[in-house]
């Protein structure tokens, strides 16, 4: 028996439709987590800060841990890490250029970096969130490998070594993290965020 053509354009546009109420509910449980914690993600929590219901979030999302996937799937798409600076012509222009884009960053992405902080954090005591965090790691590890080579490329040589430094930048866009969720400032926080990455970032005098 001869079966019927599917519908091509119907199929693309629910295909369509299913990708993005994907999105939107992954966004969703982006905000829970940001605001609320890792505790807090789950189908139900996330079906109550939308339209859809428990069930219909359910559909999409089985488990906590298809919509933890998804988490950090939107985060590592956003590149949140920046290494700009290619034009810099010197190893102090090129700081400048990396505390801009960092503090920037901050400012765009304060809520994603939470989450980061959160998945590392959990992920000492959870082994099903370890790979995830892996996943976000590798994707900061990358970016200090590009700025690392750009230091080096403009003659600088770190001593003490440059993962000092990398650890040192870390901690203060988790600090700026921090400050921000507990009421600070936003532009004063990235302003103060600027400032104390060029206090530790290369320069010459």
């Amino acid at each position: 028996m001869t079966q019927p053509l599917r519908n091509t354009d119907n199929s693309a546009a629910d295909d369509d439709m299913h990708e993005g109420r994907r999105h939107d509910l992954a966004v969703a449980a982006l905000h829970t987590w940001s605001e609320h914690g890792y505790s807090q993600v789950s189908v139900r929590n996330v079906a109550k800060r939308t339209r859809f219901s428990h069930g219909m979030v359910h559909y999409y999302f089985h488990s906590k841990d298809a919509l933890v996937a998804e988490c950090v799937r939107l985060i590592t798409d956003a590149h949140i890490f920046a290494a700009d600076g290619a034009d810099a012509a010197t190893v102090t222009d090129y700081s400048r250029t990396l505390a801009d884009a960092l503090s920037g960053s901050f400012r765009l992405n304060r809520r994603l970096h939470r989450i980061r902080y959160d998945l590392r954090n959990q992920s000492q005591f959870e082994p099903s969130l370890r790979d995830y965090a892996a996943e976000v790691e590798d994707d900061r590890e990358k970016w200090q490998q590009e700025v690392q080579g750009r230091y080096e490329s403009l003659g600088w040589r770190f001593d003490p070594p440059f993962e000092l430094l990398a650890e040192q930048v870390d901690a203060l866009i988790e600090r700026a993290v921090r400050d921000e969720l507990l009421g600070a400032d936003l532009e004063g926080t990235a302003e103060h965020l600027r400032h104390d990455l060029l206090q530790v970032l290369p320069k010459v005098h």
